[in-house]
Formats: C-alpha cells, structure tokens, sequence
C-alpha cells in the first residue's frame, strides 16, 4: 500500500526527500527508486535469515536507511521497533531484550552540528547484553571521521550487503491482525 499501488501512476515523482546535517547532504528518491531500495534492503534481511514475525530494531537518526528499513520489514512481515537515536546502550538493550529482536540496525555515527557522534559503540555495548541478537546491520553514515570496533561475527556494513541481493522482491502476505510495529 505504501509503494507498490503508487509505481504506475506515481513512480517517476518524489516519494522522500531528505536533507541532512549540511544542505549538501541530501537525497531524493522517487517512488519506483524507494521500492528498489525497499526491496533490496528485504532481502538483505531475508537473506540474514529475518523472517515473518521475526523483531527488528532499528537504532539509527532520521536517514533514508531509516524509511526505507522499516518498509522492508513491512514488505517481508517482520516487526519492527524503532528506538531513538540520542538513547544510550542500556535503553537500547532493555528495548531489545523486551521484545526480544533478533536483529538491530543501527550505524556507525551520526552529526550534532558539525562533529561526527558515535553511535555504533552505543549499539555495541547494548548487543554484548542481547544474546538472540544474531545481526548488527550497520550503515556507513560519518564515514572516517569516527573509527568502529568490528565484530565478525554478526556485524555487516549494509552497503556491502547491498552488493549481494536484487531489486526484487514481493510482499509478504499479512493478516489485519498481524504486528507490524
């Protein structure tokens, strides 16, 4: 309902644009180019092995990767938690040990003004307490300007992922019923 219905009529005009800290900083998506983005970010996490039901928290600022995440969840069933930005690790890990999220999307920092914050270690310290958590999907936000601890085993940078899946993927059928958020 939110992309798909829109493609014939309304693909080619604006669905989100962003602008971020600086005025140079921002992105315009068209309906067709939000549901490929979508689409892509669903089976990333399909192939990470979310699935109808499963619980996603999303620990990010107010990006595209944000939108376009929650749609993706949307379109494969899965339920999302959004958590703010600015709340440390503890509030993070309490949201996510409460609804028991598999999977957390945060990235690796984000602007105040002109100076790069981190954010990624906040998300660290949070998944060290959460032991379903079996994916840490990270979006390159502040790029160099912060350094990451990494870990191998259930950190990903979302653009790598991005390589590795296609612009195709169809809607999970959901009940009125079903939890979306």
């Amino acid at each position: 309902n939110c992309l798909d219905r829109h493609l014939d009529t309304r693909g080619d005009q604006t669905a989100i644009l962003f602008e971020g800290n600086e005025p140079s900083d921002d992105k315009k998506y068209t309906y067709k180019q939000l549901h490929e983005e979508v689409c892509k970010f669903a089976n990333i996490l399909k192939k990470n092995g979310v699935k109808k039901g499963d619980r996603v928290t999303f620990y990010l600022p107010m990006i595209p990767e944000l939108a376009i995440g929650i749609l993706a969840c949307t379109r494969i069933g899965a339920v999302h938690s959004v958590v703010f930005g600015g709340f440390s690790a503890e509030a993070l890990r309490d949201r996510v040990l409460d609804c028991d999220s598999q999977v957390v999307i945060s990235c690796d920092g984000t602007f105040r003004g002109a100076k790069a914050v981190p954010q990624k270690s906040n998300a660290d310290k949070a998944i060290a307490e959460c032991p379903n958590v079996t994916l840490h999907l990270v979006v390159k936000r502040v790029g160099d300007k912060i350094q990451v601890d990494w870990n191998d085993k259930i950190d990903k940078w979302y653009e790598e992922e991005l390589k590795t899946v296609d612009a195709a993927c169809p809607a999970e059928e959901m009940d009125a019923e079903d939890p979306l958020f």
